[in-house]
């Protein structure tokens, strides 16, 4: 969430992650990696006292600016009022119908990270620029086989492109956080129509839970538990003698189209 000036009396909510970047330096970063045309709308998530909304609001055709503090939806909406091309909404993000929307711009807790991007992820932007804790950016971009490549790394660049633009002091954000923050460039993929989505998704939630394993035994496993019959050859498939936390993106999908036929017989 971004703040500067803050309505009176206000104190930030711990229950809503409330830390508000104050950083002009670091607004204006952001919104160097957001890459705004004249004819975009921009969804932003937690636009708490609207620092990064009046920075936007020149340069986008619409900014919807969602909110869920009642205290600070008031604040916006007498701050922003003479402005027709921002619209504040009054809402849970993690709850609303998402409107449509060009590209997205988001400080958004930590503690709703991994469920707001999964959430983007299944609608159809540009674009998006998140601000995330650094350790959990870090995950996202992070290379197989590498401590951070996880679960989370495999499903988020199955669907997008993910890059770190920028880190952010927590210096710069008020309450200040315990960690650093990044600054996170997210660009969707067309979607691959050839691969079972269900099928991806509960087999690399399956293999990550025994990440260190060898490929080939935890497939194995995997393959009876779901079928329970012995799995086909696939001793054709060069990677199977990986441990799973080395195993790509590209593998995974591979190995997706591969068994798909076999485990939804």
């Amino acid at each position: 969430m971004c703040g500067k000036s803050l309505p009176r009396p206000f104190i930030p909510k711990k229950r809503l992650g409330q830390n508000f970047l104050t950083d002009r330096k670091s607004l204006e970063d952001i919104l160097r990696c957001v890459e705004i045309s004249p004819r975009d709308t921009i969804l932003e998530v937690g636009a708490g006292p609207g620092t990064l909304t009046q920075l936007l609001q020149n340069k986008a055709r619409r900014i919807i600016a969602v909110e869920k503090d009642p205290q600070l939806v008031e604040f916006l909406q007498r701050r922003f009022h003479k402005n027709p091309r921002v619209e504040v909404v009054k809402a849970d993000i993690l709850k609303m119908e998402l409107p449509h929307c060009d590209k997205v711009v988001a400080t958004p807790p930590y503690n709703i990270s991994s469920r707001l991007l999964f959430l983007l992820l299944g609608k159809r932007f540009e674009t998006m620029v998140l601000v995330f804790q650094k350790e959990f950016a870090e995950r996202l971009v992070a290379e197989p086989g590498t401590r951070d490549y996880s679960r989370l790394t495999v499903m988020t660049n199955h669907r997008a492109h993910t890059e770190i633009l920028g880190y952010i002091s927590k210096e710069s954000f008020r309450p200040r956080p315990k960690v650093d923050s990044a600054i996170v460039k997210i660009t969707p993929k067309e979607p691959d129509q050839t691969i079972n989505r269900d099928v991806f998704t509960d087999l690399v939630r399956g293999l990550f839970t025994q990440r260190r394993r060898k490929l080939g035994t935890t497939l194995r496993h995997y393959i009876q538990r779901k079928i329970k019959a012995p799995p086909e050859d696939l001793s054709d498939l060069e990677f199977l003698g990986k441990r799973v936390f080395q195993v790509s993106v590209e593998e995974f999908e591979r190995l997706t189209h591969r068994l798909t036929p076999m485990l939804t017989a």
